[in-house]
């Protein structure tokens, strides 16, 4: 009997005791893996938020939206992620998704720049009305490029520019010609082509335009009121001032914008009481020290006599070719001393690493800066230390990701840099950078697309909304009424999309 049950031990109680052994080494892998996997969720910018019920069952919505967006693709063999925003746009708008998303609050839209953010075909349209509105229809040539629009008094028009609203009836297609000038599609995102060119064209095209107070006043309206409708309700715009004229005064003072802007904003209270907006001053890259040093002093007298509409300074233009921000380190220096002569303190807004290259280390100066918020800031994943002090700082990034395609930054989205960054915690909000020069309007579309190729959920989407007005300029007041409007309109919007 003894050797019956030994023999039985010997023939099945080793190998019951070696998957046992091999069960319990499985059951650590997995304890370790499933820890492994909490730390990393632990360090995302959204790990403070935990969702309702109600968030979690549109949270399981939109998912499921989103995984028919891309059965869909499949099915119609659309290749989602080699093609440009343009060549998706048709798709984004037929998707129930878009329809969901464009219901959203959006909080905030942070970083958007004057002359950038209305329709073009609504600026075609309002201007042909003009009776002294003109289309320069010549080859480039000296201070003109084709396409390029101008409002100019009987008698004094330069030539190769002919009335607008009659070119558009003498030649049926030029009004698609137009919008086309005005736009800058990427439909062919190999080839070569400098789009950073392409796009500064874009606002030369319009930048006679805006200064025609008529006009100027009819474009912010028009600007302000469809962002609204997307569901924004705070607006800081990158303003680069100058000044406005019409022909029966002839030039206004610069800080004539600012009364006037102030002006359209009271219009669109009527209809959105809750609409706020800040302008962040704003000046070039390519300038010397000596320029910047007096936009810096203008921004600071703007800034003491209108201190709830003017909230900071930034220099603009492509990175790969202004100078850097450490070459201002004289006129950042200088910060203090203007701030104690003027009784205002002005804080940065600079746009840093809108760049592929390791070899533009402008994100270091933002740790090093009374900078509050950075402008892309697509390389800083390249300088872990700088990202980690940015981190601890709690400092947020604006992140573009339909501008950051159409310029060339990022082709598949899937690989966009922010998802790194959200991923290491950093705060990142939403933003449209100029939308009406790639064709849209509003922040439902560069949402969209975050949700989609960067697998987001509804917790990531609320802290994104939420951190636009918590990280906005908007004073402690202001901060707190937008807060708790917000609150309001993201629980209406969970129970009605859920």
């Amino acid at each position: 009997m003894m050797r019956k049950y030994f023999t039985y031990i010997l023939l099945l109680g080793f190998p019951l005791l070696g998957a046992q052994n091999k069960e319990n080494q499985n059951s650590g892998y997995q304890k370790n893996w499933a820890s492994l996997e909490q730390e990393n969720e632990n360090l995302a910018f959204d790990a403070d938020l935990k969702l309702s019920d109600a968030e979690k069952a549109l949270d399981q919505k939109m998912s499921e939206l989103r995984q028919q967006v891309i059965r869909d693709a499949k099915e119609k063999k659309i290749p989602l992620n080699n093609l440009s925003f343009s060549e998706i746009k048709p798709m984004i708008e037929s998707s129930q998704l878009f329809n969901i998303i464009r219901t959203m609050p959006k909080g905030g839209l942070l970083h958007t720049h004057s002359g950038g953010f209305t329709d073009v075909k609504w600026v075609i349209e309002a201007a042909r009305k003009y009776k002294e509105c003109y289309v320069y229809d010549q080859k480039d040539h000296g201070d003109y490029i084709y396409g390029q629009l101008a409002f100019f008094e009987k008698g004094k028009v330069p030539g190769g520019f002919v009335n607008l609203d009659q070119k558009l009836i003498s030649t049926p297609g030029f009004e698609k010609e137009l919008q086309d000038l005005l736009i800058l599609k990427r439909d062919n995102l190999c080839s070569y082509t400098d789009y950073w060119i392409e796009f500064e064209k874009r606002f030369q095209r319009i930048n006679l335009l805006l200064p025609y107070r008529p006009f100027f006043k009819e474009y912010y309206l028009k600007g302000f009121q469809d962002l609204a409708k997307d569901h924004v309700q705070h607006v800081e715009v990158r303003y680069i001032f100058g000044d406005l004229y019409d022909f029966q005064h002839g030039k206004y003072p610069s800080k004539t914008a600012i009364t006037d802007l102030q002006d359209v904003v009271k219009q669109i209270r009527k209809t959105n009481p809750q609409f706020t907006l800040k302008l962040i001053y704003s000046s070039f890259k390519f300038l010397g020290q000596d320029e910047v040093e007096k936009q810096l002093e203008t921004a600071f007298e703007f800034k003491k006599e209108y201190p709830d509409l003017i909230s900071g300074f930034d220099l603009v233009a492509d990175e790969a070719t202004g100078k850097r921000i450490n070459y201002f380190q004289g006129n950042w220096v200088r910060l203090k001393e203007l701030s104690k002569k003027y009784g205002v303190e002005m804080p940065l807004f600079l746009h840093a690493g809108e760049s592929n290259s390791v070899s533009n280390k402008n994100v270091l100066d933002i740790a090093l800066l009374n900078n509050q918020r950075i402008g892309h800031g697509l390389n800083l994943m390249y300088f872990p230390k700088t990202m980690e002090l940015i981190r601890h700082q709690n400092k947020l990034v604006e992140v573009s990701p339909i501008s950051n395609q159409v310029l060339g930054y990022v082709s598949d989205l899937r690989n966009h840099p922010a998802r790194v960054l959200l991923s290491n915690g950093v705060q990142c909000s939403i933003s449209s950078d100029d939308p009406s020069v790639y064709g849209y309007e509003g922040l439902s579309y560069d949402f969209w697309v975050a949700f989609v190729y960067w697998e987001l959920d509804v917790k990531a989407l609320k802290k994104l909304v939420f951190n636009s007005i918590n990280y906005s300029s908007l004073n402690a007041g202001e901060k707190k009424q937008a807060v708790e409007y917000l609150n309001k309109q993201w629980a209406a919007f969970i129970q009605k999309a859920k």
